[in-house]
């Protein structure tokens, strides 16, 4: 039997401090064992920052427990966790949306 390879999920977050937003969700996915597949982030006209990060994931874990894990810090006052769909690993993630599926 082969082992389970990774999923790959997107993580969207919102901070008023880009610093500490993006700082504590990198480090939250280091600590939980994450692998870091991409990082972007955006600023909003309301001047709050659009965090968003691909990671490769455990096959067992679960999007409602990775929002509560990287939600916690008051820095983070938004976070959605979504599976992104099959694609090529070559071909870089899409900004927006089009490739991901919200998961039970």
């Amino acid at each position: 039997m082969q082992p389970q390879q990774p999923r790959r999920v997107s993580v969207m977050a919102t901070s008023p401090d880009p610093f500490d937003g993006i700082v504590r969700l990198v480090l939250d996915a280091a600590r939980f064992g994450f692998g870091l597949d991409q990082v972007a982030m955006t600023t909003r006209s309301d001047g709050n920052r659009t965090i968003r990060m691909v990671l490769e994931v455990q096959p067992s874990a679960d999007c409602t427990d990775l929002t509560e894990r990287l939600s916690r810090h008051p820095a983070i006052t938004d976070l959605q966790v979504v599976e992104l769909a099959y694609e090529d690993p070559d071909r870089p993630v899409s900004p927006g949306p089009a490739n991901e599926r919200m998961l039970p």
